[in-house]
């Protein structure tokens, strides 16, 4: 099985996005993470030869 999201299901988030980089809204809520030196976000890849 292999999961695909359409441009118009992201849309959205990356105007979002780009208007808190823009803006500098991102930076304000979440500068802590820019100190941090790893960080697992709980991400994971699974291949199978089934």
């Amino acid at each position: 099985m292999l999961a695909q999201t359409g441009e118009d299901t992201l849309a959205p988030g990356l105007t979002r996005l780009a208007d808190d980089l823009t803006t500098g809204r991102w930076h304000t809520r979440y500068a802590e993470l820019l100190t941090l030196d790893t960080i697992d976000v709980g991400y994971r890849l699974l291949v199978s030869d089934l």
